[in-house]
């Protein structure tokens, strides 16, 4: 059995016996199980043609001058099932080591409920304008600015967002981006 079939059925079994073993999430913080759907080690290294080969299609390549440790980065889109787009920014390490220490705190920054959405707000600027969207404030009145990743995961040595409405969403849709890539479902 290849090493990222024997990895994704120990995830797999992993999350299994969390969701039973935890029930619901009681805390403020984030569920186990989530977290572990976040940050995947593997031996593989991913480059932007594991996605276009997939049919992703690619909008733009970003410069990743500021973007510490990245090789490339790209923001583009993909169809999940051949159902709706979704857009997805996937940026590119040498090894998975340096995706969890360079650029998590990059995603940290711009994903979730209180993710930055203006340049003056974010470290890295390039793409700033991809991140977000337009949204309307509760109670009707104008339109307002928003994030648009509700979350990221960093699979190998790439770092993912996904555009989704919260967390759950986004993960689940990073989880297709990365399982076409690997040739599993999709």
């Amino acid at each position: 059995m290849n090493k990222t079939l024997i990895s994704i059925i120990a995830l797999t079994t992993l999350l299994s016996v969390f969701a039973i073993a935890c029930g619901s999430n009681s805390g403020d913080g984030p569920h186990e199980a989530d977290l572990l759907r976040k940050i995947t080690a593997s031996d593989r290294i991913f480059t932007a043609e594991d996605f276009l080969a997939i049919g992703m299609k690619k909008s733009k390549e970003y410069d990743v001058t500021g973007l510490t440790g990245a090789t490339s980065a790209i923001y583009g889109f993909w169809k999940p099932g051949g159902g709706e787009s979704v857009e997805y920014e996937i940026r590119f390490y040498p090894s998975h080591d340096e995706a969890v220490s360079n650029g998590t705190s990059f995603a940290d920054e711009v994903t979730g409920p209180d993710g930055a959405v203006a340049s003056d707000d974010v470290t890295w600027k390039e793409g700033t304008r991809d991140r977000r969207t337009s949204g309307f404030t509760i109670g009707g009145g104008g339109g307002s600015l928003a994030v648009k990743y509700g979350d990221y995961i960093i699979h190998s040595n790439v770092l993912i967002l996904c555009q989704g409405r919260d967390s759950a969403q986004s993960l689940d849709r990073c989880w297709a981006l990365i399982n076409g890539a690997l040739g599993i479902g999709e």
